[in-house]
Order: C-alpha cells, then structure tokens, then sequence
C-alpha cells in the first residue's frame, strides 16, 4: 500500500504507542516464521493497520507474549497475534512480489527483480490459498499496466482500478461484513492511488512516466481537497463500522498519519513518524 497507511507517532500516547509497535513485531515476527528472513524485509506500517483493522471489527482470540527481538535484544519486548496477523503476512508476500515486479519493469531495479524471485515459491502457495485476491491484484495489475501503456487521461480509470484492488484485500471471507470491508478497501484504494500520484509527481515528469494529475494537467499542491474528499470517503464507511477496540489508534491513522508524507513534502510540515 505504498508505506502511507502509519500512525502519528506524536498524538499517540504511550500505551497507544505500545499496542501498535506489539501488532508490529506480531507480523514481524509472523513473516519470519512463515517465510524466513527474506519474508521480513516485506514488512509494513501498512498490513499493520490491515490486522488492527480487521481485528477491531471481529475481535479474534489474541495471543501476547514477551520476545526478545534480534535489532533490539537488550529489552524485552511484548507481541500480540491472532488470526488476522497471518493473514496480513501473506498479504504482504503477495503486494511485494508484485510491487518489485513493477519496479523492475518500469526502472529496471535488479535488486527488486532478485527479491521478487527469491520469494515466488511463497507468493505461489499465498495464491493456491487465497484466489480470489491474488485474482483481483493479478487483473488489476494487468489492467493498471494497460493504462500506463495507452496513456489514459481519465484519471478515474486508473484510480478505480486501484480501488478494486484493494477491496478485495479487506475481505477476508464472505459474510454479513464483506460489503462493508469491499466499500472501505475500494476507497483507501483509491485515495492511495492519488496520494502515490502526487508523491511521485516529479520524478514521474522527468522521467516522462505515466502519472494520472500530469495527464489532467493537475499539480500535486492542488490535490489536497480532492484527497481530503476521498479520505472522507473512506473515513464515513470507517465510522459506520462498530469498532470499538483500538478505534483512537486507527482513527489516528485516518485522520492524520496518511497525511505525514504528502504535508512535509508540499507544505513543509515535519514528518512525525519514525
């Protein structure tokens, strides 16, 4: 999800702070086990956010234990998991092979073709798991790849094919909920698609690649209400949900850590996230 979906460290208090390093290490330490430490260079801010999510709304079993962790072994540290935890870790084998596919592709960036290679066999046994959405990414991928190609100036072309990406991501399993997940996924997923855009904006121009705002003749500093729309969007569907655990910790994110890049970068505000 491109690294936009962290929290703002500075309005979190400590045991906030605690609670979101916890499901941190909890997939940190899941991909590992899961897919070695290759597996672990693929860990995000982002799938975080997907198991704090999910788990808000279902209130899985969760197991918490102390751990030492290898970067920091002078003090112990806590981690939380449930279900949802292994969830997010394939998820996040199945976005990184695809992320590298794409840098290597569009910038030739070998180091992301061998990390891609190095975990295909895990991305392959993430697909015969979960079909559906390796499905959807796959199409979408395709599709995304087919408008950069052709230079579709229809900005919503692209931006709605990112959405559909992501709604799929959100919906674990068919039930009462999976219109709802479907509804929030569709617009994250588009508001990530603008704010990549707009991030981007300059070294796509020199570059002369595919950028949805230069094909509308749009300038990044301008896209802070058309993204302060689409947010709002994505943070009704948010607050129609009965989330009631850890709901400041990702309402913090909504509101204000998905904006930490895009303010520093056109409007000077310092990032405050480690």
């Amino acid at each position: 999800m491109y690294g936009y979906i962290s929290c703002s460290r500075d309005s979190l208090n400590a045991e906030e702070q605690e609670r979101y390093q916890e499901i941190y290490c909890g997939l940190c330490r899941k991909l590992g086990r899961e897919y070695g430490q290759l597996g672990r260079l693929s860990l995000s801010y982002d799938m975080t956010f997907l198991i704090l999510f999910l788990s808000s709304l279902y209130e899985p079993e969760e197991k918490r234990e102390p751990f030492c962790c290898g970067l920091h072994p002078r003090r112990e540290k806590m981690t939380a998991e449930n279900k949802f935890t292994g969830y997010a870790a394939d998820m996040t084998i199945v976005l990184a092979y695809y992320k590298c596919l794409d840098d290597w592709k569009d910038e030739n960036k070998r180091l992301k073709k061998m990390y891609a290679s190095g975990i295909k066999g895990a991305f392959q046994r993430v697909r015969e798991k979960y079909p559906r959405q390796c499905r959807v990414i796959t199409e979408g991928i395709q599709r995304l790849d087919e408008i950069e190609r052709t230079s579709v100036r229809n900005p919503d072309a692209a931006v709605n094919c990112s959405g559909r990406m992501l709604s799929e991501l959100f919906v674990t399993e068919e039930d009462f909920w999976s219109g709802s997940l479907r509804d929030f996924g569709f617009e994250l997923g588009k508001f990530i698609y603008l704010m990549d855009a707009a991030m981007d904006y300059d070294s796509d121009r020199k570059k002369h690649s595919y950028n949805p705002l230069i094909c509308a003749g749009m300038r990044p500093e301008d896209m802070k209400e058309l993204l302060a729309m689409s947010m709002g969007n994505v943070t009704q569907i948010f607050e129609q949900l009965p989330l009631v655990q850890d709901v400041h910790l990702l309402r913090n994110i909504l509101y204000g850590g998905v904006w930490q890049q895009y303010s520093a970068k056109y409007f000077g505000k310092e990032k405050n996230n480690d």
